[in-house]
């Protein structure tokens, strides 16, 4: 079964003082979770954060798990991992609820079995990657303006011709990440351009980018109208992390991330859903079908519940394309 540390238990095997381990949490350099009041990180994200820092190559698959920037969508193609369809999957996305379907796959993990890997990169570019065949599957959370709709036209778009499933696992609230009291009173998309309000943002290809980008151009407002919106941090816990140290009054994310910090509300705008996609020639692959059957699942649904913060009313939707 995978193997979740403390903290403390990190800072002891790398000999690190807590202080420091803490901030790789905060900077989303060291994925983690909430258990209750508690802070876990899993063994493999650990081992996959050590792996990114050895000087030398990397073994074949091991790149994907590194937590560098993801590049913008033009760029993405230099994105720097690679898939071995026979020995590897790998997945993109950052939530909780893909942590779970992580614990469940690892727990059924048979010697010999694929290697199980993340990869965080944002919808749009963990999508242009199961294109390109350097990710096996891709959460999604991208808002359409054009249909008012969810993943479908993405999905069409960027992955022509390729047969795939889509499953939906959890609704999230969208929203905004201020400090406790809200002392600005920003409420909506449009208080950003207040002249008193700084923000910070999540990098182009994330969800939650591309919702805010087409918010903006829907009031009909310039990105330069607004201070600090060319600061970009790749984690929903990165975010809330510079708002609930003061480095920007308000940021952008889900519901979940801002009950990770102490002194931040949260602000909900809009209910996104939030899809597992992935190609229908890897459904049958053992390890890709325990996180498919657990995630459609009456177990996953109470699990996902007892975390807080998520619409379940959905999950389990399952469409092909």
């Amino acid at each position: 079964m995978s193997e979740f540390l403390s903290p403390a238990e990190i800072a002891e095997r790398l000999n690190l003082n807590r202080t420091t381990v803490y901030a790789l949490i905060r900077r989303g350099e060291l994925p983690s979770s909430k258990v209750g009041k508690q802070v876990r990180v899993a063994q493999a994200d650990l081992d996959a954060y050590i792996g990114s820092k050895k000087v030398g190559s990397l073994p074949a698959g091991a790149e994907a798990r590194q937590e560098s920037r993801p590049e913008p969508p033009a760029d993405v193609n230099r994105t720097s991992f690679r898939r071995d369809a026979r020995d590897t999957i790998i997945v993109a996305g950052q939530d909780p609820c893909l942590e779970l379907l992580f614990a469940k796959a690892a727990s059924a993990r048979r010697r010999g079995s694929p290697t199980l890997l993340r990869s965080y990169l944002g919808s749009y570019n963990g999508l242009v990657a199961m294109y390109t065949g350097r990710t096996t599957a891709s959460a999604a959370n991208m808002w359409d303006a054009e249909t008012d709709t969810y993943n479908t036209p993405y999905i069409k778009r960027l992955l022509p011709g390729v047969p795939v499933g889509v499953l939906r696992l959890v609704g999230r609230q969208q929203g905004l990440f201020v400090r406790a009291g809200n002392p600005k009173n920003i409420a909506q998309w449009s208080d950003l351009t207040n002249p008193d309000v700084t923000v910070v943002t999540r990098e182009r290809g994330s969800g939650t980018r591309i919702l805010l980008d087409q918010k903006l151009r829907q009031l009909g407002i310039e990105p330069s109208a607004i201070a600090g919106y060319e600061r970009e941090e790749t984690s929903h816990l990165a975010v809330v992390g510079a708002v609930a140290k003061g480095a920007a009054d308000v940021g952008f994310g889900c519901e979940s991330a801002s009950r990770t910090a102490v002194g931040v509300d949260f602000v909900p705008l809009q209910l996104e859903w939030y899809d597992f996609v992935f190609r229908l020639s890897d459904a049958q692959r053992p390890m890709m079908r325990v996180m498919l059957d657990y995630a459609g699942s009456d177990a996953f649904r109470e699990d996902i519940a007892a975390i807080g913060a998520y619409d379940v009313s959905q999950t389990g939707k399952y469409v092909e394309m």
